[in-house]
């Protein structure tokens, strides 16, 4: 059985909230991509005005104090610079050091863009630490001070990859927490969906089924569900009142066409008892009372299934053995079927549960309908086979004919009221034998099913088992 989580994973609701998961994932990822990339350029301009602070304070004071001054004022930076983050080295022509945290001149360093007239921006990688194995890079200015001295002044980028680094973990931190919480909520959002169109769809099954007074039920808080739910309700009232009307329609032409003809039948009957077999007259009057009587049949028939159509409620069912109808069936009908030489066959199991609840009468009639089509239109030297299948969700019982079949493309339309066949037009019948069949099952929760049996019809009559979902 499928679980109701997969249920709500394959609703139209669950995907449109995954959609809104996805913009709304795509603006997080947007968004923190602008931060990052905001944060890196502010870092980046931040280190850039450092670097060029402290160099221009040491070209000022090799202006003042010549080289020994730019030694001795390096010292002091470094000393105040217990992080170890600002880089300096003060060389001479020969690439020798003579102060500085840099043990020597860096010659493979990537030069950037110019600096000034004759610098360089630079990038480079130290010796790493512990904690940076892979070497720690450093932004630098390489120029010369004069033609024997030459100055590097730099940062190092480790406070910079940090923060980086710390913008992106939480870049995902916050992405898959996003992401939790989005599908939560398309969760929540689906069963709350889902319950109002659940209450709608019960609602719908039950008026299917034949309770034409249900009515959808709604909360009264305005909001487009009940909206529907309202105006639902004002459809299914409209279609009541002219469902009643018709069939009060139907009922009351029965009853008053009815009591008509078995008048006339009577007075033709009478007629025809006062008057000889040999009389020409004789065959036309038991002609005329046999179509009577087919009317008079007809109306029941009508009558009948109305009743069943606007009544489900009111019967009181009880455990019938299927087995037993149908067997007295079979030995009722073996007469009729010996008569044109079609051998009706008893396919039923002995053993398993023949027995549902219903009434009994309403079952009877309903195969006995069945059969009797079966009988009408197997040709001399056919069969029919009674069959039952039984599996853990149902149990079939099977009509089958070897007679001329119903095409496919019209087999949902016999159980139409007054349809037959254009093959069948003269073939004694009404049109309302299988309607009266498909109205007793929709009121038992049978299952009717029309399979071609190669040659001829197999119906299937599915009763579901009790306790089977």
């Amino acid at each position: 059985m499928e679980s109701r989580l997969a249920r709500i994973v394959k609703t139209f609701t669950f995907r449109l909230a995954l959609v809104y998961v996805g913009l709304f994932s795509l603006s997080v990822i947007l968004l923190f991509a602008f931060i990052y990339t905001f944060e890196t350029n502010h870092l980046q301009s931040q280190i850039s005005d450092a670097i060029r602070l402290q160099y221009n304070y040491l070209i000022d004071e090799y202006k003042q104090n010549g080289s020994s001054g730019v030694e001795a004022r390096i010292k002091e930076l470094i000393a105040d610079d217990p992080s170890g983050n600002e880089i300096y080295l003060l060389v001479n022509q020969k690439y020798e050091k003579m102060a500085g945290n840099l043990n020597e001149w860096p010659g493979g360093a990537t030069q950037e863009s110019r600096f000034e007239k004759e610098g360089h921006w630079v990038r480079f990688h130290i010796e790493g630490t512990a904690r940076s194995p892979k070497g720690i890079e450093v932004k630098a200015i390489m120029t010369p001070m004069s033609k024997w001295r030459y100055l590097l002044v730099g940062q190092s980028l480790q406070g910079n990859e940090r923060i980086e680094q710390t913008i992106v973990q939480t870049f995902w931190a916050s992405l898959l927490l996003t992401l939790i919480m989005a599908f939560v909520g398309a969760i929540v959002m689906t069963r709350s969906v889902m319950g109002r169109i659940n209450i709608i769809n019960r609602s719908a099954y039950t008026i299917m089924h034949g309770h034409l007074s249900a009515r959808i039920p709604f909360t009264q808080g305005g909001d487009e569900f009940d909206e529907l739910s309202s105006n639902l309700n004002q459809m299914l009232d409209k279609i009541e009142t002219l469902l009643l009307s018709l069939s009060q329609f139907a009922v009351n032409i029965a009853h008053d066409l009815r009591s008509p003809l078995n008048r006339i039948i009577n007075r033709l009957d009478a007629g025809l008892r006062a008057i000889g077999q040999d009389n020409p007259a004789h065959k036309l009057l038991a002609k005329n009372i046999q179509d009577m009587q087919e009317l008079v049949g007809t109306f029941n028939s009508i009558l009948k299934i109305s009743e069943l159509e606007a009544n489900t409620e009111f019967r009181a069912f009880e455990p019938c053995d299927l087995r037993q109808i149908l067997t007295s069936l079979i030995e009722f009908y073996e007469p009729y079927a010996a008569e044109k030489h079609i051998a009706l066959a008893n396919y039923l199991q002995e053993d398993g549960e023949f027995v549902v609840m219903g009434e009994k009468n309403l079952l009877t009639q309903a195969f006995a309908n069945l059969i009797d089509n079966a009988l009408k239109f197997t040709p001399e030297g056919g069969h029919i086979i009674i069959a039952s299948r039984i599996t853990q969700e149902s149990l079939d019982i099977v009509i089958a004919d070897s007679g001329p079949g119903i095409p496919e493309g019209y087999r949902d339309k016999v159980f139409e009221k007054f349809f037959r066949l254009e093959e069948s037009r003269n073939t004694k019948g009404n049109g309302l034998g299988l309607s009266l069949v498909a109205a007793i099952a929709r009121i038992h929760n049978i299952t009717l099913t029309l399979e071609d049996n190669h040659p001829g019809l197999k119906v299937i009559l599915s009763f579901p088992q009790r306790g089977a979902s």
